[in-house]
């Protein structure tokens, strides 16, 4: 029987070989200081408890003195107490729900938009981050970030949907919670048209 340790080791290898198959995008944590909001200072005194923990997976490297760190892990770059007066980025603002909808129709990027905006009519008090983008099967579909849990927005969606689209026949909906804010804020902004 194997112990803890070995256990361990073996999980971490497998994370590394498939963060190697993952997108390829590295910041260095002087970059974090405008992608996070966070100071310098109060990034160097996470780094080293962060590197212990994801550098045997490989989304954490220390190169010359200088650290590299994997798109994948912002999310483990927070402040344990949020500062007051301090402006979000949209990598460090508290993306709740994921969401996407693709429809069974072929619907032009207005359309989308059109929806995108009703439902932003229907609450106003939610921020979103979207994007339209095709798929491939050369139809549109739509993902989007918000800040407002998953629970809130399905039935608002599914009721906009239901109106716009006849019924669930013509649409599909994802609607979860955000598990991995940097990895879903980096997919919209590089899929953005």
């Amino acid at each position: 029987m194997k112990d803890k340790k070995e256990i361990k080791r073996e999980f971490n290898q497998i994370i590394k070989e498939l963060n190697k198959k993952r997108y390829d995008k590295w910041f260095c944590l002087k970059d974090l200081v405008a992608i996070k909001n966070i100071s310098y200072k109060s990034l160097k005194n996470m780094i080293k408890r962060i590197y212990e923990m994801y550098h045997p997976q490989g989304t954490i490297k220390k190169l010359k003195g200088r650290y590299h760190i994997h798109y994948t892990i912002l999310d483990a770059f927070k402040l344990k107490q949020k500062r007051k007066n301090k402006l979000t980025t949209i990598y460090s603002h508290e993306w709740k729900s994921n969401i996407a909808w693709t429809t069974k129709d072929l619907y032009d990027k207005e359309y989308h938009q059109y929806l995108i905006n009703c439902l932003k009519a229907l609450t106003p008090d939610v921020n979103y981050l979207e994007v339209i983008e095709f798929d491939n099967q050369d139809r549109l579909h739509v993902h989007l970030l918000a800040d407002e849990k998953p629970e809130v927005l399905k039935p608002i969606l599914e009721a906009l949907l239901n109106t716009y689209l006849d019924d669930n026949r013509y649409y599909r909906i994802y609607c979860e919670s955000v598990l991995n804010t940097g990895c879903s804020v980096d997919y919209l902004l590089k899929n953005q048209q």
